[in-house]
């Protein structure tokens, strides 16, 4: 029996251990098989890591800004050069493949890298032109918000703490990261690595556990911001908890996003992007487009050469390099799919690939790619957001009744045209009800671009030029160059 890998907690600057010494395990999704164990935070060890980031946040966000644009370039490189071991822990936890874990790791240096160069060029102090108050000059200056509680969900761990983590310590804040009870070796992992860098204690804090470390850290006192990505279910809590203190939200949650295909499209093109969008992270993302609006006239010819493609890809383990899909996070998660399957089929759905577990790899959390014929939008697995390989299709007519069918959703994250119509590609594009829409393409991403949803799926952005000031907070600062002398109860 394979040793079981014990990690602690990173909590100013030392590995502790739970206050109540409780632990629960991880299991690699590959074997269904404990192979990591964590402590389990209470809420005295989160207030423990809110307190070493509230006692850390004057210092830190008073060092000149070189000195923490340095650190955030070292904390960059550390990823990029640890990028093998961090894609290997996160694939093992998580079921995602090597091959893109490791990329994402050594790709997010180069956010750390950016976030550091524009604190070093933002301006944080601005004067208000032409006050309309005789001799009074008035400046609006930014100033960082304090304790930033960062909730990271199981996939894309590597990239979405950064889009979180980088931004934040460049404003001037300080962070407790709660990492996912799913798969929370990755963060603390990088934490082992982010203690080589002499970090002053407290400003950067890892803990791990389920709903009790949650609930405390997002309702903490002196937590002035949430960053949570993570199901729209759990967002709802969160902003409940929120109200106990009244912290900045960032929410980027759940997704059901629909990709329309005009019969006009590049067909290899759509067919190649429609498979990462939805087969790409073994159908694990919340961008990925579930949901396949097709237009008539090529919808046979079409789905077929996609069925094709779904029937050939090679599921394995995701440490091998030939595998082009592992196993999902967890049997949950599996068991969830299966039964929204069920219902859609009792709905008039039709299975034309898929839909069940692969009987060779039956001790795992593995499933099929899978596309489902949909008599409408309205069956379960065209609304319901599964986080798996399943692609939900859906015949339509005409332009109007295509934008109909994907903005008919309660979520609002990311959507997708295949056009070579340019006029119709942005028309369509600026008609659905989404944060991102890929023309002609499909799951990007870069720090220079933000991401972000509306409706169910959120609010707020991450990524991009804005993320440092949506770290901040805003001051005005009012100066009299005369002194007031009369009637001191007129309003001026």
């Amino acid at each position: 029996m394979t040793e079981i890998k014990k990690y602690q907690m990173y909590i100013n600057n030392e590995f502790v251990e739970a206050e109540d010494g409780k632990r629960f395990d991880s299991l690699n999704p590959e074997n269904n098989q404990p192979w990591a164990s964590f402590p389990e935070a209470n809420t005295n060890d989160v207030n423990k890591a809110v307190q070493a980031a509230k006692d850390a946040f004057q210092g830190w966000s008073k060092l000149e800004v070189k000195e923490r644009a340095q650190y955030l370039r070292e904390i960059g490189d550390l990823l990029k050069e640890n990028a093998e071991l961090l894609g290997r822990t996160e694939t093992i936890d998580s079921g995602k493949l090597l091959k893109e874990t490791k990329f994402a790791t050594e790709y997010v240096r180069e956010y750390f890298y950016f976030y550091a160069d524009l604190a070093e060029k933002m301006e944080n102090e601005f004067p208000i032109p032409k006050i309309d108050k005789p001799d009074m000059d008035v400046v609006e200056v930014r100033e960082p918000i304090g304790v930033v509680a960062c909730i990271i969900p199981w996939n894309q761990q590597m990239f979405l703490m950064t889009t979180k983590l980088a931004p934040a310590l460049a404003a001037g804040n300080t962070i407790v990261i709660k990492s996912s009870e799913l798969a929370p070796a990755p963060l603390i992992e990088f934490a082992r690595l982010l203690d080589s860098i002499g970090l002053p204690k407290g400003v950067v804090n890892i803990i791990s556990g389920g709903i009790e470390a949650g609930e405390a850290l997002t309702s903490h006192k002196s937590i002035g911001k949430i960053l949570f990505t993570g199901g729209s279910a759990t967002g709802s809590h969160v902003i409940k908890n929120s109200s106990h203190n009244f912290a900045q939200l960032t929410l980027e949650l759940g997704g059901k996003s629909p990709v329309i295909v005009f019969d006009d499209c590049d067909q290899d093109n759509a067919l190649n992007n429609i498979m990462t969008a939805i087969f790409s992270g073994n159908g694990c993302s919340c961008i990925a487009g579930s949901l396949l609006i097709l237009n008539e006239n090529i919808y046979d010819t079409f789905l077929e050469k996609l069925v094709s493609r779904a029937k050939d890809i090679k599921l394995g383990s995701p440490l091998d390099d030939q595998s082009q899909m592992g196993p999902l996070n967890n049997l949950n998660q599996v068991e969830f799919i299966e039964k929204n399957i069920q219902a859609t089929i009792k709905q008039g759905g039709k299975v034309l690939c898929g839909g069940e577990r692969p009987k060779d790899l039956s001790d795992g959390c593995y499933f099929l790619p899978t596309v489902i014929e949909c008599p409408n939008r309205n069956v379960d697995t065209a609304k319901i957001e599964l986080f798996g390989p399943v692609l939900s299709v859906v015949k339509f007519k005409t332009e109007e009744e295509a934008i109909q069918i994907a903005n008919d959703n309660d979520y609002g994250l990311s959507s997708g045209v295949f056009t070579e119509d340019a006029e119709r590609c942005d028309r369509v594009s600026r008609s659905l009800e989404a944060g991102i829409c890929f023309k002609n393409c499909y799951r990007f991403i870069s720090y220079a671009a933000s991401f972000g949803g509306r409706k169910q799926s959120g609010y707020g952005r991450e990524s991009g030029y804005d993320a440092i000031s949506a770290m901040q907070i805003k001051k005005t600062i009012w100066t009299s160059n005369s002194r007031v002398t009369v009637d001191p109860f007129k309003i001026r």
